[in-house]
């Protein structure tokens, strides 16, 4: 009992995340963020620091009843993927958890780590540690690969690329996942909001620019393809930073919101914008 309360009084403490040493939104620890709730909207999944481990909880969201929990090696968060304080970790068929370590800045010495855990039993599976600053982008719906961002310098004019880890083989692809219209692999601008499909094959990232359009980079986790879509929004960066994403019309449509008013909307099949008045 004693510590089914303290898990619920820390979840209970949860406040906003900041971004990390390494120029992604990840913010580990989850020291008072919300973690990241299941596919079917009745479970969600926290991390608490303990020391050199972290305690990872499955609550139920009804009730707040921490269902169960498990201490593991090291410290390690629910990463969060994008600066609204988006988060991220769970396959689509809501089978594989994914929590992740900080990584160091980009061109410094240092690992970066992530673990996958069985939902059900939070059991841990083999932990991944790569060379260099990564955070954790996306899994695919059966939670075979694990895509993840590797950062290759710092803000304010972040550059990354898109790789993928075959959790299946235990092992790094070599190629990248990037736009077979774009001239290079490597991308720029910040991960500002994010939208996924119900069926957690699609993940939807905005990235705002400092002196270009926002775009949109849509990720087909289940393909392991990516589209680049430029948004005709003439905004300055910040104002980038305030807009969202929604999917609706059953996620044929992807909705982009400023201040709670569409301004524009794009075919999830067709990729085409248009502007919205309204």
């Amino acid at each position: 009992m004693r510590r089914l309360l303290l898990l619920s009084v820390a979840v209970a403490a949860l406040a906003a995340p900041s971004a990390s040493g390494n120029g992604s939104p990840y913010s580990p620890g989850l020291d008072g963020w919300e973690g990241v709730v299941a596919s079917n909207d009745s479970v969600r999944f926290v991390t608490l620091g303990a020391g050199g481990r972290t305690n990872v909880a499955r609550i139920q969201i009804r009730t707040g009843r921490v269902l169960s929990s498990r201490l593991v090696r090291g410290q390690y968060g629910v990463p969060i993927v994008t600066y609204d304080g988006t988060t991220g970790g769970i396959s689509g068929d809501g089978r594989t958890l994914v929590i992740a370590s900080y990584g160091p800045l980009p061109g410094s010495r240092g690992t970066t780590r992530f673990l996958p855990l069985d939902t059900k039993t939070l059991k841990p599976g083999r932990a991944i540690e790569l060379e260099g600053s990564w955070s954790y982008d996306a899994i695919s719906p059966e939670g075979k690969r694990l895509y993840l961002v590797e950062h290759l310098a710092p803000a304010p004019s972040p550059r990354y690329r898109v790789r993928v880890f075959d959790l299946a083989a235990g092992r790094l692809l070599q190629q990248s996942v990037i736009d077979k219209a774009a001239s290079e692999a490597i991308m720029r601008g910040e991960p500002a909001t994010r939208a996924t499909s119900a069926d957690g094959r699609w993940a939807y990232t905005l990235y705002a620019r400092q002196k270009h359009v926002p775009f949109v980079h849509a990720l087909d986790t289940a393909r392991r393809q990516a589209y680049c879509i430029d948004l005709p929004l003439d905004l300055r960066r910040a104002a980038q930073m305030e807009l969202r994403l929604r999917l609706r019309a059953g996620g044929r449509e992807l909705v982009v919101r400023r201040v709670g008013a569409a301004v524009a909307v794009m075919d999830t099949k067709t990729f085409l914008v248009r502007g919205e008045r309204s």
